[in-house]
């Protein structure tokens, strides 16, 4: 039963809520939802299945309908241990199952060779994007040879080299899922004790449980006859997302992982794959599941760009202002929605520089040096999770150092100058003119030499206490340093990579069978591949082909084509190119205009405001992120908007800076509008916010991947980026 004492709590929370602060929350739920609703569905393949190269595959099929053929096969392949960019071909056979089985029964008839690209096609002429998504391997309405029904009940599908097979759907000429078995019990029964001895061998060859346990289970390839076919990214995965369910089905294979070639995610850290493994192994394999993490990270951003507002500002205007200009930036609804490593670093990060920051601003005191010196610790924590997702996150300490090295200057500026202020107690000399009868000097005695001794005394004891309690803090400072950005970051990365070992071995190993490298060796050859974007699929090479891939405010990126000479259905990620200008814009003023502050003589100059320590701090704070966020990527070939997802958090944020420092200056008349009066700087920044929302709207096509004319697409969002890569434009 709740009490008053238990209901207190929730009636103070609730109580704290201003309506910007209950407009943010409903912002980060708004994202939520939408991102949820929109990153695709739940139906999903079965347990996948490890098929060695040159295996032979026997499916029978029990026709619900005997007047209704074969009609069209889908197939879902996983992990293909082959090369990236290689075409492969699976050859698919057909047989009767009457009478007695004899070699040479199968043959190509209606069926074929299907051909597809490994992740993608590198020449262009084979099915890209099949690896995860279902693709429609035959279509034999199209044709006149379609499997007859009453005889050809076999079916052989030839693997060319080591791969998981995930599902395979048979469909009739209805539509209906047509029954398929591939295990020898399940089969068994649909043929006569008379022929079944010399059908056996082709079922029992599928069971490889002896060697690869339950993913050897011939059942796996036909256990949930569930497929979807749409060509968007609602369906599909896109080609980047391949590389992190390769991650986790290396994981899944352990030891059974083959030689080869075991493709792994090794643009991003170890953390990034068991958080995006959390998603699939509660969802399964399907888009809802491998994005849902990544979406819940991107509200989670929404808030914290809210909190650092506030603490930027002291205004909840001007912190609800940055998280709708982030949340609506172009980036969060896009690169937010991926299940990519992307979400979940910005996010450590961010939060990583709030607490930084709030150390610097706050400092830590001498009565209750914890308070504020946990905020060092929880910065530190923050980084140790955006190292474990991305190590490229490494440069965010070049901000985080400065930021702490000037927090620590600030509390032991101000410790000295109250130390100076204890030395200064020293009592006065007596005063040598004569007091004036009756008056007040005359009735207060002169402070005697005993008393002023006693004093010196007691204020060398508290200067005494004050230097201990300030080598406590700086004590405490140094432990929270080391736990949280060493010790912390230490070990959730190596626990993090040890479920990677075997990939590990697989990828480093000389003679993967006889390994010699070390754990350690071998997690720091990832570590230095994670400062590579090795994985690069077709569109990351159309990326990096712009002059201005370093420059990722502006660059434009494709993430997911399913273009047709009819329609353009493609899902990029492109910041709001207006709110990208208007922010260079700001950055470029506020640099001059704190230039000229600092010259004219700052805090005693003609441009001194009480507001100019924030506009100063605040200034700091959004220049190093953007520039360390940068960092991440400028050696780095590839980057595009689609890494921007950080540098977007900072970017955008000199916008607000820009008004809030327009603010603290502002004087004279008011711009009445819509007969309401308001300051210039509301009235300028509520014309922006109208032209970024316009923007906004004619861009949702492109963010969400909404079917569109090319034409119309042209219209709508064509002419947004003057950076593109080469897939953007129509």
């Amino acid at each position: 039963m709740q009490t008053a004492a238990t209901s207190k709590p929730k009636k103070n929370f609730f109580a704290r809520l201003t309506k910007c602060g209950i407009a943010a929350l409903c912002l980060v739920l708004g994202v939520f939802i939408v991102g949820a609703c929109t990153i695709g569905g739940f139906s999903s393949p079965g347990r996948a299945y490890f098929a060695p190269a040159e295996s032979e595959l026997v499916f029978y099929l029990d026709y619900p309908d005997t007047d209704a053929p074969l009609g069209e096969v889908y197939i879902n392949v996983g992990s293909v241990y082959a090369v990236a960019g290689e075409n492969l071909s699976l050859s698919f056979r057909r047989a009767s199952a009457s009478g007695t089985f004899s070699s040479g029964r199968f043959s190509a008839g209606a069926l074929g060779d299907f051909e597809f690209g490994n992740i993608y096609s590198a020449n262009g002429q084979a099915v890209s994007g099949a690896n995860y998504n279902w693709v429609r391997a035959f279509d034999l309405r199209e044709t006149t040879q379609s499997v007859i029904a009453s005889s050809y009940q076999l079916i052989r599908i030839t693997v060319p080299c080591d791969m998981l097979i995930n599902e395979v759907v048979f469909v009739d000429t209805n539509g209906d899922v047509i029954p398929a078995y591939a295990g020898e019990s399940a089969a068994k029964g649909y043929f006569s004790s008379q022929f079944w001895s010399s059908y056996r061998d082709l079922f029992h060859s599928n069971d490889r449980t002896s060697t690869y346990g339950s993913l050897g289970d011939p059942a796996n390839l036909t256990d949930s006859p569930r497929y979807v076919s749409g060509g968007n990214a609602y369906t599909d995965f896109t080609q980047d997302e391949m590389y992190v369910l390769q991650q986790i089905d290396n994981i899944r294979l352990g030891t059974a992982l083959p030689d080869g070639y075991p493709l792994s995610d090794t643009d991003s850290g170890p953390l990034s794959t068991l958080l995006s493994m959390l998603g699939v192994l509660v969802f399964g394999a399907c888009p809802f599941g491998l994005r849902l993490p990544s979406v819940l990270c991107t509200a989670a951003l929404v808030g914290v760009a809210y909190l650092l507002g506030k603490e930027l500002f002291g205004k909840k205007g001007y912190a609800l202002l940055l998280s709708c200009l982030f949340a609506g930036g172009g980036l969060a609804l896009t690169v937010g929605r991926l299940g990519l490593s992307l979400a979940p670093a910005a996010l450590c990060a961010l939060l990583a520089y709030y607490f930084m920051y709030r150390f610097f601003r706050r400092g830590a005191s001498l009565e209750a040096p914890s308070v504020g010196a946990r905020n060092v610790l929880f910065a530190g924590i923050a980084f140790a999770f955006a190292f474990a997702f991305d190590p490229k996150s490494v440069f965010t300490l070049i901000g985080l150092v400065a930021l702490l090295v000037a927090g620590i200057v600030r509390i032991r500026r101000e410790q000295r100058r109250q130390l100076a202020a204890l030395e200064g107690e020293e009592p006065a000399p007596a005063p040598a003119a004569q007091p004036v009868p009756g008056s007040a000097m005359a009735a207060a005695p002169a402070p005697s030499a005993e008393d002023a001794a006693m004093r010196r005394e007691a204020a060398a004891e508290r200067a005494e206490a004050m230097r201990d309690a300030g080598a406590y803090r700086t004590k405490l400072l140094v432990a929270f340093i080391l736990l949280g950005f060493v010790a912390v970051t230490a070990v959730l990365y190596i626990l993090g990579s040890l479920p990677l070992y075997f990939t590990y071995v697989r990828l480093y190993e000389a003679d993967p069978a006889s390994p010699v490298l070390g754990i350690f060796t071998l997690i720091g050859r990832a570590f230095s591949d994670a400062f590579t974007l090795d994985n690069a699929t077709a569109f990351s090479a159309a990326n990096a082909a712009s002059p201005f891939g370093w420059l990722i405010a502006f660059k434009g990126a494709t993430l997911f084509s399913a273009s047709t000479d009819a329609v353009y259905a493609a899902l990029n990620a492109q910041p709001n190119i207006a709110m990208a200008l208007t922010a260079l814009v700001a950055f470029l003023v506020l640099t001059a205009g704190i230039v000229v502050y600092k010259v004219t003589g700052g805090k005693n100059g003609p441009f001194a405001t009480p507001q100019a320590g924030r506009i100063f701090g605040a200034y700091i704070l959004l220049t190093a992120g953007s520039l360390t966020s940068l960092l991440q990527f400028a050696f780095t070939g590839g980057a595009s908007a689609a890494q921007g997802l950080l540098f977007q958090c900072f970017y955008i944020g000199f916008i607000p800076l820009l008004l809030y420092t327009s603010a603290a200056y502002e004087s004279g008349a008011s711009v009445r509008l819509f007969g309401r009066t308001f300051s210039r700087t509301v009235a300028i920044g509520g014309a922006l916010v109208a032209v970024y929302a316009i923007v906004f709207a004619l861009s949702l096509p492109m963010y969400f991947g909404i079917p569109l004319a090319p034409a119309a697409a042209t219209g709508l969002f064509g002419w947004t980026s003057f950076a593109n890569n080469g897939f953007y434009r129509m």
